[in-house]
């Protein structure tokens, strides 16, 4: 249901349709799946006449003289194509025009200086509006979860963290328009980031440390989500907007989500809402994996065939009302969201045949569930030159409130409060000595507490203060990159003495453009992360992780040494990008399992060691053949981890090898894609760990555009695990207590206005 933003394109591949009418010329951009492209500009050439398109992507010329013009469109990514129609002097004329742009022209928004994607020394993934419409699911772990590096926490179908390159938690940022999500959601795989994938225009992967820019906690890369909540440009036109409503057979998912655009050139608005409600997802197994069910001596308990994963069920909702100014120089804009949810935390192996669940009169009411609340106050701002000699001025800041409540068979439990503050100003420079820069400082300020009976984290207040400095510059072919940040924090638990942490990040890197659309790349890092609140002061039953969890307030800095290669290829026909990463972490801070058992549960100790990760990423995407006006495409993947101790051993939950291939068409009106992943089995585990086993998950959508006058319609249908796979995710605590969901079909509509 996104709105098309031409910044985020992957490719600009769409028409100009235009009728003429006595001298007048309507057109249409659009973009590669036939949706409008906004605020593009128009240009006949030869001509004063100029446009910019409308939120549908509608532009108008009146009282053009009869003849043959070339029409000129510019994205605001600087992607520039053309085409060329004739005026007659009276009558009609129909004239449909392909455009292109390369892939290079997209802009990183999660870059200090608007680096295309070429650019960049550092391997970063674009998930554009178009791609993410195929992916959504209720959580941003799992709508993630298939990107090349990426897998999810996945603790249950409504939370799932992004984990990237083995690394999860708070080694993993996740952001919301450049800055953090506020919530405790890298506390505990249970806790849910407070976000509707539905409502995410775009989504930034960056992979490997990234804490030049996002400080301490972007240790093992950042997942940078935006969305139109505070407008940047003027409003053109008539009030504008998106639905979507969809559902679902494996959950009786009922989702419906609405946004409507509206304003002037000065003052544009923005509004939203949405809300998701599901009952419990259907496996095709046993909840209990069999190692699980063997290690308790109850192998024969397992069994195959249809059951509910009981506590699974998801009931969300929010909104949110953004507005700005607009001005020659920049804007300036503020925005306030809600979400609350109230969903279960699956894990507990109970399950229920399908037929038995309407007769159980107290069914799903007995397990762990949160209800979840948080209230988001943001502010944003840019100012183009705003001194001599500064190019641009960049303000960002969140603020929020807060609280989710666990509760124990109906009962509270446990209480977590976070209220936060996150802001950074960012300032970049007029190049001086042929270097080109950004510098800048972050703060935070955090509030956290846990209250109830199964409270194993004491209330802390923590704050931190951040300063940066990048700079780049160019040698014919060759860009250099150099990056330092310092960091200072701060934390205050409860009945502890204060603990400060310096830490100190730099990194260098160089690329290399040749043949105009392909790059090769290498970057150095060095990264250092400070212990987070749950390492530090755990002391207690986690029940979301099935383990007695105790901190340790001796952990020291971690300090890794990365280097990632790189090498990439856009273009409209064959494309490619290969990663290789190698990453020495010194002091890794990790939950060793130490054989021992507490109140019924395991024990596991926050330690540290050495430890070394490494791996690759690589596609290659290929055109097949052009058949009724669309294109075949067929594309193969791979991506791998690996995570050990250099003292011997490996790390938990590194995920497996995984390989894959996709077949997709597209055209202006018809979409199909279908892709098969093979995930490996995964036997490098730690110590108490159980091996987790292969399996093949097979996907498929289609959709249909339907172009209407002022309203555009999409129906779509997808399938997940068509094979109906008993699958499991090795990078879950839950992985042999909640199996991801068994075959799904997903009916939906959307539409623009």
């Amino acid at each position: 249901m996104r709105t098309f933003k031409p910044y985020v394109l992957a490719a600009i591949a769409g028409s100009i349709t235009t009728p003429v009418l006595a001298g007048d010329l309507e057109g249409r951009v659009l973009g590669k799946n036939g949706d409008g492209v906004t605020n593009a500009f128009v240009l006949v050439e030869g001509t004063d006449y100029t446009a910019i398109t409308d939120s549908r992507g509608h532009f108008h010329f009146d009282g053009i003289p009869e003849g043959r013009y070339t029409v000129i469109v510019t994205g605001n990514d600087g992607s520039r194509s053309e085409g060329t129609v004739s005026v007659p002097a009276t009558g009609e004329a129909m004239l449909e025009l392909e455009l292109s742009a390369t892939l290079d022209k997209v802009v990183v928004r999660s870059s200090a200086l608007g680096r295309g994607m070429l650019d960049l020394s550092q391997p970063v993934d674009i998930i554009s509006a178009d791609d993410l419409d195929a992916l959504t699911e209720a959580s941003i772990g799992e709508t993630l979860s298939n990107q090349l590096g990426v897998n999810s926490t996945y603790g249950g179908p409504a939370s799932g963290r992004p984990v990237i390159r083995g690394l999860s938690g708070s080694r993993v940022k996740v952001q919301q328009d450049g800055i953090a999500s506020l919530d405790v959601s890298a506390l505990s795989p249970d806790h849910a980031v407070p976000v509707e994938p539905l409502l995410i225009d775009s989504v930034e992967i960056v992979k490997g440390p990234a804490t030049l820019l996002y400080g301490n906690g972007a240790f093992g890369g950042v997942i940078n989500m935006s969305d139109s909540r505070i407008p940047e440009e003027g409003h053109i036109g008539d009030l504008s907007g998106a639905f979507e409503f969809r559902a679902d057979t494996v959950s009786q998912d009922r989702t419906a989500v609405v946004r409507v655009d509206g304003g002037n050139d000065t003052i544009a608005w923005h509004a939203d809402g949405f809300r998701r409600q599901t009952d419990e997802v259907t496996i095709p197994a046993s909840a209990e994996s069999l190692p699980q069910l063997a290690s308790e001596g109850e192998a024969d308990e397992y069994s195959e065939g249809d059951r509910f994963l009981e506590n699974s069920d998801i009931e969300s909702s929010g909104g949110a009302f953004g507005i700005s100014w607009i001005g020659e120089s920049g804007f300036i804009g503020a925005s306030s969201s809600t979400y609350q949810s109230n969903y279960g935390v699956p894990g507990h192996a109970h399950e229920e045949e399908p037929a038995a669940v309407e007769a159980e009169e107290e069914h799903g009411e007995e397990g762990v569930r949160i209800d979840m609340g948080q209230q988001r106050y943001d502010m944003k701002a840019e100012w183009r030159e705003p001194l001599a000699g500064l190019e641009l001025f960049k303000f960002r800041l969140g603020t929020n409130d807060y609280e989710h409540t666990e509760l124990e068979g109906g009962e509270v439990g446990t209480v977590f409060n976070n209220d936060e503050l996150d802001g950074r100003i960012e300032i970049t420079h007029a190049p001086l000595a042929g270097w080109r820069g950004a510098f800048g400082i972050q703060v935070r300020d955090r509030d956290f507490s846990a209250i109830g009976d199964e409270a194993y984290i004491p209330p802390t207040t923590s704050d931190s203060f951040g300063a940066f400095l990048v700079e780049e510059r160019e040698f014919d072919a060759w860009r250099i990159e150099m990056g330092i940040r310092m960091d200072n924090q701060n934390q205050q638990a409860q009945g502890r003495a204060e603990i400060g942490d310096t830490t100190s990040s730099l990194s260098a890197g160089a690329v290399y453009r040749y043949g105009g659309q392909a790059s090769l790349g290498i970057n150095f890092a060095r990264a250092q992360r400070a212990p987070e609140i749950e390492e530090r002061y755990s002391n207690g039953p986690h029940l979301a992780t099935q383990q007695f969890e105790i901190g340790n307030a001796s952990l020291q800095e971690e300090t890794a040494h990365n280097i990632d290669l790189t090498w990439k290829k856009t273009s409209d026909g064959l494309r490619w990008t290969v990663n290789l990463f190698l990453n020495q972490v010194s002091d890794f801070i990790y939950l060793e399992n130490t054989g021992a058992e507490l109140d019924g549960l395991p024990v596991a100790r926050y330690t540290q060691a050495n430890a070394t990760l490494s791996g690759y990423e690589a596609e290659i995407s290929f055109p097949l053949n052009e058949a009724n006006g669309g294109e075949w495409r067929g594309r193969v993947f791979s991506d791998y981890t690996r995570g050990e101790l250099d003292d011997g051993g490996y790390l938990p939950r590194i995920p497996p090898m995984r390989v894959g291939a996709q077949l997709d068409y597209e055209s202006s009106l018809f979409t199909f894609g279908t892709r098969a992943t093979h995930h490996m089995e995964q036997d490098d585990t730690s110590a108490f760990e159980l091996p987790t086993g292969s399996y093949t998950m097979v996907d498929a959508d289609i959709s249909i555009d339907l172009r209407g006058t002022h309203l555009d319609w999409t129906v779509f249908i997808r399938g997940n695990n068509l094979l109906d796979e008993e699958a499991r995710r090795h990078t879950s605590f839950l992985k042999d207590l909640a199996p991801l969901p068994g075959r799904n079909f997903t009916l939906g509509v959307r539409g623009h206005f």
